[in-house]
């Protein structure tokens, strides 16, 4: 029972970290623009290299999808909601890949960022993340129980990571950056239900 409390007041305390950081990027990133300027267009090439994250693509990539990507999955092997709180998290892991998308296409503090978020491919990758991402939150916010759609979106996310580590970063350099399944996972307990 402890485990199961400690694994919300983890997954709770995640969640909260990831709210807070996107709050703080946000502010960040709208304080650094002077009033008397206009706002510069996101899709311009000076804005766009303007950005760099805090943190590695690598600590981006596993602290934003690996863990909404379970919700995904989750559905698409049948684990469905059982009620509003599981759809919410269903909902916030679907746009937390959108954003992931998003986020990797700027540099971040680590040895490759610069390089990738440089090669057409890896823009095309992500973007595509975001698009695989925008299809997911359609389908929770229609809380749909379509097992193959859900599959179907599991099916695309996979793909797309599987490409672009074959494309560029084959021996997935991460950093020591991971997450071990939980134990609940590996028994084929419910993600939901806490």
């Amino acid at each position: 029972m402890a485990l199961i409390g400690q694994e919300k007041g983890e997954h709770l305390m995640k969640h909260a970290v990831t709210i807070a950081t996107i709050g703080a990027l946000s502010l960040t990133l709208g304080g650094c623009q002077r009033a008397s300027e206009p706002a510069a267009d996101a899709t311009s090439t000076g804005a766009a290299e303007a950005i760099t994250w805090p943190v590695s693509i690598n600590a981006a990539m596993v602290g934003m999808i690996d863990h909404s990507a379970d919700y995904l999955f989750a559905l698409g092997n049948g684990d469905m909601p059982r009620n509003e709180n599981d759809w919410h998290l269903v909902g916030n892991s679907a746009y937390e890949i959108v954003l992931a998308g998003a986020v990797i296409r700027h540099p971040g503090t680590g040895p490759f960022d610069a390089a990738w978020v440089k090669e057409p491919e890896w823009q095309r990758l992500a973007q595509e993340l975001s698009g695989i991402g925008e299809e997911a939150v359609k389908l929770a916010a229609a809380k749909s129980t379509d097992e193959a759609a859900w599959r179907a979106v599991g099916d695309r996310l996979i793909a797309n990571c599987l490409e672009c580590h074959k494309q560029f970063k084959p021996e997935i350099p991460s950093e020591g950056i991971l997450r071990g399944s939980t134990e609940r996972q590996s028994r084929g307990i419910s993600i939901f239900g806490y």
